[in-house]
């Protein structure tokens, strides 16, 4: 499903003395099945962005598009449970969604207030927990007595077993370890691949950013700076530090290393091993 934002913006408590501009005219276009990177420093409005995707916001001008639904300020939306079928979030502690005294009913509680039978969720349900890493034995137990990890997990099958066409992910990964931050991310990137959903995702890992999306939005201060492919984006990487924001760390070595041997061209790399190959060449023609 593609996703567009026209004229769009976003004040919140209006016409109060706590009025504050989250977003300024943002025109921008998320293509179908992209894997679309939100960044910008905090406070550039990538949340409040996020949120109009799935009604949590509405514009206070302009007008968002969904797929065939169209969110226009100023105007009543009849058909936010049919868009929230089709748009799963996955908030930045998804685990503090959690309220049923199981974790089946947990999980099931999304479909079925969509009209899923329990039976179709049944069925759903294994392949879900498979892809969430969560064993069948944990159904009947309260998802209170598991552990952070498996909450966060029970919480994100809720989401998935809804198959959503559109998945938007608001620092899913905030509060984990490496290797914790590094399978989650996994879980989504697989999700993404096998089912050609249209993906967004807010990171403040840069190198989260760099190595699963292959389409970026840089928000500066509630506007829309920057729009293009990886390689279009971080070419701009002086820009991007004008922005608040940190390169991730193999193109700052990339830079270095260019400056120390004087090396002009414009080439980037994102993989270790590439950037080892053109490390290894220039190395030794040096010699």
């Amino acid at each position: 499903m593609d996703i567009s934002f026209k004229k769009v913006e976003h004040i919140y408590m209006e016409k109060t003395p706590f009025e504050k501009v989250a977003l300024t005219d943002v025109n921008v276009e998320i293509p179908s099945g992209s894997f679309t990177a939100i960044i910008g420093h905090t406070g550039s409005g990538k949340s409040s962005f996020i949120q109009h995707i799935n009604g949590l916001l509405k514009p206070t001008k302009g007008s968002v598009t969904i797929g065939d639904f169209t969110i226009t300020a100023g105007e009543k939306f009849k058909q936010m449970r049919e868009l929230r079928q089709k748009v799963g979030m996955v908030f930045q502690f998804p685990e503090h969604q959690i309220f049923e005294e199981t974790v089946k009913k947990d999980i099931s509680f999304g479909p079925l207030n969509f009209g899923v039978t329990q039976e179709e969720i049944d069925q759903r349900m294994s392949q879900v927990l498979k892809q969430v890493e969560l064993s069948e034995e944990l159904l009947e137990r309260s998802p209170f007595q598991l552990s952070g990890g498996q909450m966060r997990r029970v919480a994100i099958a809720g989401v998935l077993i809804s198959r959503p066409e559109i998945l938007v992910l608001d620092e899913p990964t905030a509060g984990l370890d490496p290797i914790g931050r590094k399978r989650m991310l996994q879980l989504f990137k697989q999700y993404h691949d096998e089912n050609k959903v249209t993906t967004v995702f807010i990171t403040h890992h840069m190198e989260d950013a760099v190595k699963l999306a292959d389409h970026f939005i840089v928000l500066n201060d509630g506007n829309v700076q920057m729009v293009g492919s990886r390689e279009d984006i971080f070419k701009e990487a002086e820009t991007l530090r004008s922005f608040g924001l940190a390169m991730p760390a193999e193109i700052d070595f990339l830079q270095n290393f260019k400056k120390r041997f004087r090396l002009h061209d414009d080439r980037l790399y994102f993989e270790m091993d590439q950037i080892a190959a053109y490390v290894d060449k220039h190395l030794r023609e040096k010699e």
